[in-house]
């Protein structure tokens, strides 16, 4: 290993704080700010101000340890409801960070600041450099992959910039959105539309590379609460991805749909449990994919001895017409981005090729160890420790249609939409829940429904029983821990699927 220093001789940094630092507010109404209750911040590029020092803190950095980064990142999220009982503003943010991190030859050590101004980076840089001790070095030791020098700047597409979008337009949207909910049915007694963007701006830098990114998400959605007698049951639908105010629509297919639905899940009854053929939904399709083989493939998981599928490396766990991938580049993915927070551009990955585990989810930590190829999922929340992270995660596309799928059950069910599902990467078992069903008969979808449907089983024979697979494809948006912490914004998704699992 090369412990040599590199790049120009360290200069003492200027103690001046950075013009325009981000803790401080502005009061101009110029262009590129934006109103947030009367106050105004600037949302202008990091780059030119932080990029200068962060490269020498960097090279400092690197003239004691092989390897060193800097990470910038600040967001802001504003959300809108309204609601039968009330209409509600909550904004987070804005909110700023930068972490420092180095190689010392056996392990990353980081440090995290709120502090953007020059003093308050270089001080983190500095506490750093004691933390990381003496370089370890010697035969054996492991060397962290650079890469090409890389210049990159990414930018969400957006139609409508919603920063060009009043407060009172949005919150008019959900006010409509929630009249419209209520009218579906008179058996509607609570509604509710609610509005939420994120924007995330980053700014990653080490000796060979500088790159930058403006993230925007945008979701949009209701849901209605209906009741007969004593029963209560609960439907809706939602958009959202990475893009612009564009994507605040609802179709009006999706306002039909909740609406023929409401007497069928008046009705439902719990499903027995048992063995079935099942189609599932592009929401169902995501959430399987997401807790079989998405955490699982997480490749901390490998280093910690926790995750069986790295026994199946090169093996099938699905049938032949089984291929899952992650893909940060997913045009208007939840998940998507330019780079992840290593400073690594996006790139898709595919975690199965007809039904064989090829390749898994890695940060850089976890593939220097296990030396095995380098994707693009090491991924913060704000700016604490990196994982490897699922980004947008889907099944592939197959040649199969929605009706002859259903034709081809005699007696089923088709799954709706996600609630919720957890995963055991040690032992392989999955559970999913999905918010409804719907009863097929003799190869025709019924009007009787279930409501909270559980889907259990062993990810090899869940994903082994697949025989059919969709022309259609859906993602939808949420958030993932990495077991109660660490949350990021991820994708999940795919086409219809059929196959058999146990369901309760």
């Amino acid at each position: 290993m090369n412990l040599r220093p590199r790049g120009p001789k360290p200069r003492a940094l200027p103690t001046a704080p950075l013009p325009d630092s981000y803790s401080h507010y502005t009061v101009l109404q110029e262009k590129g700010k934006q109103r947030i209750r009367g106050e105004m911040f600037s949302m202008d590029p990091i780059q030119d101000r932080l990029a200068p020092v962060l490269h020498q803190l960097v090279l400092d950095l690197e003239h004691r340890f092989p390897y060193a980064s800097a990470l910038v990142k600040r967001s802001r999220t504003l959300s809108v409801r309204s609601s039968s009982s009330e209409e509600r503003v909550d904004e987070v943010g804005p909110t700023a960070g930068a972490v420092f991190a180095a190689w010392n030859g056996e392990r990353f050590c980081e440090v995290a600041t709120g502090d953007l101004s020059v003093n308050g980076l270089a001080a983190a840089a500095k506490e750093l450099a004691g933390r990381a001790g003496r370089v370890k070095a010697g035969d054996g030791a492991l060397e962290v992959p650079t890469g090409p020098a890389t210049s990159l700047s990414y930018r969400t597409p957006q139609q409508i910039d919603p920063d060009t979008v009043s407060l009172e337009q949005k919150v008019d949207l959900c006010r409509k959105g929630r009249e419209r909910a209520a009218s579906l049915d008179p058996r509607v007694v609570e509604a509710q539309c609610s509005y939420t963007e994120d924007h995330v701006e980053s700014l990653f830098v080490s000796r060979l590379s500088e790159m930058s990114q403006r993230i925007g998400r945008v979701t949009f959605g209701f849901n209605d609460v209906f009741r007969e007698g004593g029963v209560v049951r609960y439907d809706g639908e939602a958009n959202g991805g990475t893009g612009g105010f564009e994507l605040a629509t609802i179709d009006e297919s999706q306002w039909n749909d909740v609406a023929s639905r409401i007497l069928g899940l008046l009705k439902a009854t719990p499903v027995e449990p048992g063995y079935y053929g099942v189609v599932v939904s592009p929401s169902a399709a995501g959430l399987i994919a997401h807790e079989a083989f998405g955490h699982g493939v997480e490749t901390d998981m490998f280093l910690k001895g926790r995750a069986k599928s790295r026994e199946y490396l090169g093996k099938a766990v699905g049938s032949l017409k089984v291929n899952l991938f992650d893909d940060p580049t997913y045009p208007g993915g939840y998940g998507a981005y330019g780079f992840d927070d290593e400073g690594q551009p996006a790139s898709k990955t595919q975690i199965l090729r007809n039904g064989v585990f090829i390749q898994g989810l890695t940060d850089l930590n976890s593939a220097m160890r296990l030396g095995i190829p380098r994707t693009a999922n090491g991924r913060r929340q704000d700016v604490n420790k990196a994982y490897p992270r699922m980004t947008n995660t889907y099944f592939g596309t197959g040649e199969d249609r929605l009706e002859d799928m259903i034709s081809s059950i005699d007696r089923g069910i088709y799954l709706g939409p996600t609630e919720s599902g957890m995963e055991d990467p040690k032992d392989w078992g999955v559970q999913c829940i999905l918010a409804w069903g719907r009863v097929i008969e003799h190869g025709k979808l019924t009007d009787k429904f279930h409501p909270q449907v559980g889907l259990t089983g062993y990810v090899p024979d869940l994903l082994g029983s697949i025989d059919m697979v969709g022309r259609d494809i859906k993602l939808y948006g949420g958030g993932c821990g990495k077991g109660y912490k660490e949350f990021v914004r991820v994708g999940m998704g795919g086409p219809h699927l059929k196959m058999k699992a146990r369901l309760g």
